[in-house]
């Protein structure tokens, strides 16, 4: 004998842009960015968490932010490693 119980999931919807409200949601996959960051100790923030939904458009302005505030802060600046972060990544093999 089988016997069966009713069960309520929450499955991801819709995702709206922090910034400018946008819907991040494309007919099938979600376009967005994920910004996240936890306070510890000793900081102005102690104990703060943040988790920020951005579309693309306002991601590519807040790196384009911190990369002319790196810019002014260092000026001409040789990233020590081998990968800048901000310059980003392809995961597509070459």
């Amino acid at each position: 004998m089988k016997t069966f119980k009713k069960k309520t999931v929450k499955v991801l919807d819709k995702i709206y842009c922090d910034s400018c409200g946008e819907n991040c949601s494309k007919d099938i996959d979600h376009e967005y960015a994920e910004l996240s960051a936890t306070w510890g100790y000793c900081s102005n923030q102690d104990g703060t968490q943040y988790d920020i939904q951005i579309c693309e458009t306002c991601f590519t302005e807040v790196l384009n932010f911190i990369k002319n505030k790196r810019r002014k802060v260092l000026g001409s600046f040789n990233y020590p490693y081998d990968t800048d972060p901000l310059e980003g990544k392809s995961y597509f093999p070459s």
